[in-house]
């Protein structure tokens, strides 16, 4: 099949340039960005293998935008001065590749790729990290959308665009005109929010059709939405891409060579891209003479490379110039050593001089391998003094792989910043450096500055305890279950991945049989419109550009009037968990053991939480069957032992119960009384023994519901009840438990005059939301000015008890391993003969990692699987 990439080049480059550390040629050239750049692009080719590629750029000329629009981009940070000569150098570059290179005076890259994929009728793939082209998305225009940096990609698409955003790519624009644009400077209408414009969306469709009914609304959302029309209608413009720019193109000029001319390598060359212009996949291989050349000269550079092993010649240092004379001159006299490892070095400060070690991979300068590099510098991770670290997690997987063990006092500067100074973005080395203003230092020197900058923060923060006791061992304890792993029953894998697909080939055919198309396509949302809403009739369904919606929502206000539609949602079901689990479970077990081992995040949530990733074991359903069943292909590592699970009852409500004193929560947790049944008695105005199960669950989801500050429209549509019930069970609550209400509103209080709420250990997270001029963000503020301290005191306590069950483990010498963490629960996998203790300094560990004004109670499992031990 013939396939087109579109790449918005401006889009892709900028973000290149920030996921890229500065890269400058041997001549001060710099290159990072078109480096990150050319990455991207080879990684694209191998995935994507296009038959056509072109690359639109914006040029500096104003728009018709500007001209409607005087303010357009307006707010837009002027280049960096690296980034500014990396756009002709790429141009340069793609060039060479022979790839086609489109740009416009008076339009923008958006509406060049808007306009070649309107117009062509190839499956088309747009590279961008501008969210603007997703008002292309059809059914043959997908966009891969750069997340983070340049690597970590979303491909949105017809299926799965509603899903990920909550609307139709046709509502783009309308959702832009609604809400605006920060980062175009689209002003959209003033106090209108994401959440308001997509429930708008959702009822209303498009604004045309909003603004015919503008009189159903009330209040000021109707003033709001009513006043600002023009603005609106003008927003909608601006965000709207030309998809009939007058851009001269053809498929037959955008044809790609591959694998590229030699001149390419020579320019890699020449560019220092010494990974890529090795790179035989890229380029035509040479033959003859040529090739017996190429193999003299690897033969000749790596008998230069053995002849070195014990001599690294680019240590950059006056001082310094081989690995002898380091090794010699004995270096480490000071009570302070400082490491970082970049891309392309690795940086040691001493307190008088920084080393240099440079790595081979990313230079054309003859070097070493990072191997290499931290095998000669081996005796600094075990001196006597304090080591300063980024990512020390990180650095102890490098040094595993090596046999190199960790013994040093290791500080890490990635925790500190979480802590201290939470972003909320990917943080990096260089990134950090430059935040605090050091970017102009030698990167391990800067390095030991922000150490001392963040240490005094902690001090004045009094959060050194949580950072000293809490998360610094809590990276050696997930180091250690990172290397564990988890046992996956690669056989009953197998046997649930052939068992998904009868299920769905059996549905799919009782699906066709039950509509009468023995030919539907149950995969695809357009037939299946088609089919429920044409043909079958069955409602009057939401009408798109490319067919009807078909998303879960839809189909489940429909389940009752046609058989097929349960069997369709159940295929979906299955659908999803055989090819995010089955097959991505299957992708990710080591082969030979059998064993997954997913990498735990410990600084990228606002909470305090971890999360999980390759795979992201967190997200494995537990409220489905389907979704529980998965826990039974998870095993212990031998016969000889067995999984233990352990799990927080009711933790955030145990929490919520001690931090406001309240009386009637408190006098139940310690009594022993069903909380949600106590509830239920209150709200609904009955004895504890005629609370119905009807009733426990209303209560329970209100109980719940409060924790997370929710309105009466959300419990109304978590219970299927009208508003003014859901209501009536809130203010009941709060007036059977007015500690609760005094509690929430403090939280809220205490946020607004200090800008962040706290949790037990004094972990904070800013809430600048709660200054926000939209109605909408400064409700989410106050929401999670609510919601942390108990959210965030759930984290801080399971990460106590983790450090403290590791170290109970350790202690006794016991062999049996912690391996998971999962929201409130925990994973040993226990040898035979240890399960008893380890059961008892589990649960001990777990109830008195804190002291609260209610019992913390934990709920015990075992079982040869983590069904059983759930």
């Amino acid at each position: 099949m013939e396939k087109l990439v579109l790449i918005d080049g401006n889009s892709l480059i900028n973000r290149a340039f920030y996921a890229v550390p500065l890269l400058v040629t041997k001549d001060g050239k710099p290159i990072n960005a078109v480096y990150g750049f050319m990455n991207m692009f080879v990684k694209m080719f191998s995935e994507v293998k296009p038959t056509y590629v072109g690359v639109a750029f914006d040029l500096k000329a104003p728009t018709f935008r500007h001209k409607m629009y005087a303010e357009y981009k307006g707010t837009r940070k002027p280049m960096p001065d690296e980034l500014r000569p990396q756009i002709p150098l790429l141009k340069e570059v793609l060039k060479t590749m022979g790839v086609a290179i489109f740009e416009k005076e008076g339009y923008e890259a958006d509406d060049i790729i808007g306009t070649i994929a309107k117009k062509t009728s190839v499956m088309t793939y747009i590279y961008t990290g501008d969210k603007d082209s997703f008002q292309l998305v059809d059914n043959e225009t997908k966009i891969c959308f750069t997340k983070k940096g340049i690597s970590d990609i979303q491909e949105y698409n017809e299926n799965n665009f509603n899903e990920l955003t909550g609307i139709y790519p046709n509502q783009v624009t309308d959702l832009k005109a609604l809400m605006g644009d920060s980062s175009d400077n689209i002003p959209g209408i003033s106090g209108i929010g994401p959440k308001t414009a997509v429930d708008l969306l959702t009822k209303y469709h498009d604004i045309d059709n909003l603004y015919t009914h503008v009189e159903e609304l009330t209040g000021k959302l109707y003033e709001k939405i009513k006043n600002g029309e023009e603005s609106c209608r003008l927003s909608k413009v601006l965000a709207t891409i030309d998809t009939d720019s007058p851009i001269d193109f053809s498929l037959e000029k955008m044809g790609i060579i591959y694998p590229f001319k030699d001149e390419v390598k020579t320019l890699f060359k020449e560019l220092e891209f010494k990974t890529l212009s090795q790179r035989k996949d890229l380029f035509a291989e040479k033959s003859g003479e040529e090739n017996a050349s190429i193999d003299t000269d690897e033969k000749a550079e790596e008998g230069q490379k053995n002849d070195k092993e014990s001599d690294i010649s680019h240590v950059k240092t006056e001082k310094v110039a081989t690995l002898s004379d380091f090794n010699a001159k004995n270096v480490i006299t000071c009570d302070t050593v400082s490491l970082a490892i970049l891309t392309d070095k690795v940086c040691v400060y001493f307190g008088d001089v920084e080393y240099q070690f440079t790595i081979m991979q990313n230079l054309l300068d003859d070097g070493f391998s990072l191997s290499d590099i931290l095998v000669a510098i081996k005796d600094i991770f075990a001196f006597d003094g304090t080591l300063i670290l980024f990512d020390k997690k990180s650095v102890k997987h490098l040094l595993d792989g090596l046999e190199i063990k960790l013994t040093a006092k290791a500080e890490d500067i990635s925790i500190m910043k979480y802590i201290a100074d939470f972003s909320g973005r990917d943080e990096s080395i260089e990134s950090v450096i430059s935040e605090y203003g050091y970017e102009d230092l030698p990167t391990a020197f800067a390095l030991t500055k922000v150490y001392q900058t963040l240490k005094d923060k902690l001090a004045i923060e009094q959060m050194e305890s949580l950072y000293r006791d809490v998360e610094l061992p809590l990276a050696d304890v997930l180091f250690d279950m990172e290397k564990n792993g988890f046992k996956v029953d690669v056989v009953k894998l197998k046997e649930t991945g052939e068992r998904y697909k009868e299920i769905l080939a059996g549905l799919e055919s009782e699906i066709r049989k039950l509509t009468g198309e023995p030919e539907l396509n149950v995969n695809s949302p357009k037939q299946l419109g088609e089919l429920l809403f044409g043909k079958l009739n069955l409602a009057k369904g939401k009408k798109t550009k490319t067919g009807y919606s078909t998303n879960a929502e839809v189909l489940e206000e429909i389940e009752d009037l046609h058989p097929s539609i349960p069997l369709i949602l159940r295929y979906r079901q299955i659908q999803k968990l055989n090819s995010t689990y089955i097959e991505g479970l299957g992708e990710l077990v080591d082969k030979a053991t059998g064993i997954i081992h997913t990498s735990f995040n410990q600084t990228v949530t606002a909470t305090g939480r971890l999360s999980s990733k390759e795979p992201n074991l967190q997200n494995i359903p537990i409220r489905e069957d389907e979704g529980r069943e998965l826990r039974k292909l998870f095993v212990p590592k031998s016969d000889d032992r067995i999984l233990i699970g352990a799990d927080y009852s009711q933790i955030e409500l145990r929490l919520l119960a001690s931090f406001s004193g309240c009386k009637g929560l408190i006098d139940a947790f310690n009594n022993g009384v069903d909380v949600h049944s106590a509830t239920a008695s209150k709200v609904f105005g009955v004895k504890p023994e005629e609370v119905s199960p009807q009733m426990r669950r209303s209560a329970k989801a209100v109980n719940f519901g409060i924790i997370y500050g929710i309105s009466e429209y959300g419990l109304a549509k978590n219970l299927k009840i009208p508003n003014w019930q859901a209501r009536e069970y809130i203010d009941t609550y709060f007036k059977e438990y007015p500690e609760v209400k005094a509690y929430m509103n403090a939280n809220v209080e205490f946020a607004k005059e200090n800008g962040y709420a706290t949790t037990l250990l004094g972990r904070k997270r800013y809430i600048r939301e709660l200054k926000a001029q939209n109605y909408n963000l400064r409700q989410f503020g106050e929401r999670v000015a609510m919601n942390m301290p108990l959210q965030g005191s759930s984290a801080d306590i399971i990460k106590i008890a983790m450090v403290n069950v590791a170290k109970e483990l350790k202690e006794r010498g016991l062999k049996s391993q912690l391996i998971l963490q999962i929201h409130d629960e925990l994973i040993i996998d226990a040898f035979e003969e240890e399960k008893e203790e380890v059961k008892t300094l589990l649960k001990n560990s777990m109830e008195n990692a804190v002291k609260l004004a209610v019992p913390l109670t934990v709920d015990m499992g075992e079982g040869k699987t983590w069904y059983e031990a759930k």
